[in-house]
C-alpha cells in the first residue's frame, strides 16, 4: 500500500519522537530499533525505509532541531536588526531552549553524534553545513551594515562559532545551576570576547 508524502513525514516524526523518549529513558544502547518501530506504530522492517540504523535517527533529530532553530530565528520580528553578538546569542539560546524538553536524550546522544561521531561524516556534514551557513549569513549581515569589517578568514570564524556552540551545549548538559545561569554567563562572556576579537 502506497502512502502519501505527508504520511511519510508524519511517520518520520513519530519515529524520531519515540526514539527521543526511549533513548532518554533507557539510554542509547538499550533502546532497540524494534522497540522504536513498535512504539511508533510502524512495522519492524518498515522503520528501515526511514532510517537504516539507530544512529541515523539521531542525525535526523539533530537535523530537524537545527532546521527548527533557524526557522524560529527567521520568525523573530526585527532579528535582522540585531547586532552580530545578539544574533549569535539568540541562536545559542534558542537551540538550548529547544533541547530542554529532550535534555535526557541530548545528554545521551550529543557527544556521540556531533562530537565524537560514529565515523559517519556524510551524516554530520549536513548539520555542520546548515549551522555554518546560518553563522556566515550573520557575519555577512554585520559586515554589510559596517558593524564589523569584511572577514578575511570567514570560514575559520564560522568554524570557531560552531565549536563554541558545541562546547556551550556540552557545558549546558552538565550545568546544575538554577535556570542554567552558569551556561548563560559562559555564553555571554564567551560571545562578548569572540565578537570583540
Amino acid at each position: 500500500m502506497k502512502i502519501s508524502q505527508q504520511q511519510k513525514q508524519e511517520n518520520r516524526r513519530k519515529i524520531i519522537a519515540v526514539a527521543v523518549d526511549l533513548i532518554g529513558d533507557k539510554g542509547l544502547k538499550a533502546a532497540t530499533m524494534r522497540q522504536i518501530a513498535r512504539q511508533a506504530g510502524v512495522g519492524d522492517a518498515t522503520i528501515y525505509n526511514y532510517f537504516p540504523t539507530k544512529e541515523a535517527i539521531l542525525y535526523g533529530y539533530y537535523e530537524d532541531h537545527l532546521d527548527t532553530c533557524i526557522e524560529t530565528l527567521k520568525a523573530i520580528e526585527g532579528f535582522n536588526t540585531y547586532s552580530l553578538q545578539e544574533q549569535l546569542q539568540t541562536l545559542f539560546d534558542t537551540s538550548l531552549g529547544l533541547y530542554l524538553p529532550d535534555r535526557e536524550f541530548v545528554a545521551a546522544t550529543f557527544r556521540h553524534t556531533l562530537i565524537v561521531g560514529s565515523g559517519d561524516w556524510a551524516r554530520i556534514k549536513p548539520i555542520r553545513t546548515r549551522f555554518l551557513a546560518a553563522v556566515e549569513e550573520m557575519l555577512a549581515a554585520a559586515a554589510e551594515v559596517g558593524e564589523i569589517p569584511d572577514q578575511v578568514f570567514e570560514e575559520m570564524i564560522c568554524q570557531f562559532f560552531m565549536e563554541a556552540y558545541l562546547g556551550v551545549t556540552v557545558y549546558w548538559l552538565q550545568d546544575t545551576s538554577d535556570g542554567f545561569s552558569n551556561t548563560a554567563v559562559l555564553t555571554d562572556r564567551g560571545l562578548d570576547l569572540a565578537c570583540a576579537l
